[in-house]
């Protein structure tokens, strides 16, 4: 930056012209070069040299000194304040360069192109300042000047807006960015889906992830992100489908992501599928066969209703439990399938093993199963310790009751 700074031709379109310049009247330009006397032309040149050997105070002493006796010539006093700005940026000095050159374009000197260039360059300097709401206001009046921008300075503009909380308005600036650019940067769509989803516009946060999808098919990140969106967004079967493409396009690889999908299609209903998800990962070691997975599993052929699957795989789970409770789930399910001698021996060794989140269930569970094998007396004291459990009491009674009622039919 300090070598572009050429005090004397430093804004293009501008240059300044020494008295008796005799090449001076072949330009025959819109607006003319501004002119000096010559004894400032000398001074011109001594601030060149200055600002040449970095003696950046001295030339800003010269500039200022010389500021107050171009007033009668805007033209050329709005050229040295852009200077005097370029010397205070060049030493990071943001907040004088920007005030040097808000004092340029109010002198309406500038040739349009010029002034353009220069609501750009006052924009910048505001943002380094950190004064974000005059730095809006600068950048916005460059857009509203330039038919063709380019998209660096709209994403400053977007970037600003954010500064101030102006989600929306910056998101929309963004796009526009993009959309002027023909080789877009992933970063510049994820930027975008930032602002949507501080704007708190998740169609459009969606619609921008799928872009960036598109251009970068093969990072996850961009999938989870959408996934996420969807979740968000209460569009669950939308997150669902996501997921779904990226186990058909081989990019869920983890046991925690092929988890998550068998979780997802059991919470749309799909248990079938989610039992055959894991059934083959489980083969295939992608998913580790212990006894949180054979119980996810086992559940899913459960709600599927596939109650063979389920005491199969619930037998290779009990195995590897500690605890009763899968020993207990195993007793429910064989009682469903009224395999009552199986049922038994699970509840057995399911209070056996202790642990149970509700051991009056699983005595209750084991009055029927006695019951239905004819072991009254067991089935009797299995429903006098289940009427302990307050939660199953009512149950419990209703079935001594029915052992009274058979006793009394028995003893005629």
């Amino acid at each position: 930056m300090r070598r572009a700074l050429l005090l004397l031709a430093l804004v293009p379109g501008l240059a300044w012209t020494e008295p008796g310049d005799p090449h001076a009247h072949h330009h025959a330009e819109p607006a003319a070069a501004p002119t000096v006397p010559p004894e400032t032309y000398r001074e011109f040149q001594a601030i060149e040299s200055l600002v040449a050997q970095s003696a950046y105070a001295e030339a800003e002493r010269k500039i200022q000194t010389l500021l107050p006796g171009l007033k009668a010539n805007p033209a050329a006093l709005a050229l040295l304040l852009r200077n005097l700005a370029n010397l205070h940026g060049m030493q990071q000095h943001y907040a004088p360069a920007a005030d040097a050159l808000r004092r340029a374009l109010d002198t309406q000197a500038l040739a349009p192109a010029e002034a353009t260039q220069a609501w750009l360059e006052l924009g910048q300097y505001e943002f380094a300042a950190e004064r974000y709401d005059p730095a809006a206001q600068a950048l916005s009046a460059w857009l509203e000047r330039t038919p063709d921008p380019s998209p660096e300075p709209c994403l400053l503009l977007a970037e600003t807006q954010a500064k101030l909380g102006r989600y929306a308005a910056a998101a929309r600036l963004a796009e526009l960015a993009i959309a002027r650019s023909p080789q877009p940067k992933p970063e510049w769509y994820r930027f975008q889906v930032a602002l949507y989803h501080a704007a708190h516009d998740l169609g459009a946060c969606a619609r921008a992830l799928s872009a960036l999808i598109d251009r970068e098919p093969g990072n996850p990140l961009n999938w989870n992100q959408l996934i996420g969106v969807y979740q968000e967004a209460g569009q669950e079967g939308e997150a669902l489908a996501v997921r779904q493409l990226m186990y058909k396009l081989g990019m869920l690889e983890s046991s925690t992501d092929i988890v998550q999908l068998a979780q997802a299609l059991r919470h749309r209903g799909l248990h079938s599928r989610a039992a055959e998800l894991l059934q083959e990962e489980i083969g295939r070691d992608r998913v580790e066969a212990d006894a949180a997975h054979l119980e996810l599993l086992a559940e899913s052929w459960t709600q599927a209703h596939e109650l063979r699957k389920a005491v199969a795989v619930l037998e290779r789970a009990a195995a590897l439990a500690d605890g009763g409770e899968v020993r207990y789930r195993l007793g429910q399910t064989y009682s469903e399938l009224r395999d009552w001698p199986k049922a038994r021996q699970a509840l057995e060794l399911a209070l056996a093993r202790g642990g149970l989140k509700h051991p009056g269930g699983a005595r209750l569970l084991l009055g029927m199963a006695y019951y239905r094998l004819d072991r009254k007396d067991l089935a009797r004291a299995a429903f006098l310790e289940a009427r302990t459990e307050p939660g199953f009491r009512a149950t419990a009674e209703q079935w001594l009751k029915h052992l009274d009622r058979d006793a009394q039919r028995d003893s005629h």
